[in-house]
């Protein structure tokens, strides 16, 4: 698992946030694309799964962030590996 994802050097990356529920059910989690320049956050999409997220970040080319609650709910749903992998940060 990586412990941080470098910045200084104008590296992007996608970050996975936590999902949250409306009243209607939960929604699938959101990816968000962050850049160094304008438009600073896009969204990327949505995934339901942690192989999704590392899909996207592949075929984007970036790095995997996604944020600690968001790793949980995706375990406490199955859509995680217990095992972090390489390719992930959490943050």
């Amino acid at each position: 698992m990586n412990d941080e994802v470098s910045t200084n050097d104008g590296a992007l990356y996608l970050h996975v946030m936590p999902r949250h529920e409306d009243g209607r059910g939960l929604h699938p989690w959101h990816v968000f694309r962050l850049n160094a320049d304008s438009p600073r956050i896009t969204l990327a999409g949505s995934v339901t799964t942690c192989e999704e997220a590392r899909l996207l970040a592949a075929r984007d080319e970036r790095p995997l962030r996604v944020a600690s609650e968001a790793w949980r709910q995706m375990l406490s749903a199955g859509v995680a590996p217990t095992d972090v992998p390489d390719d992930v940060t959490l943050a």
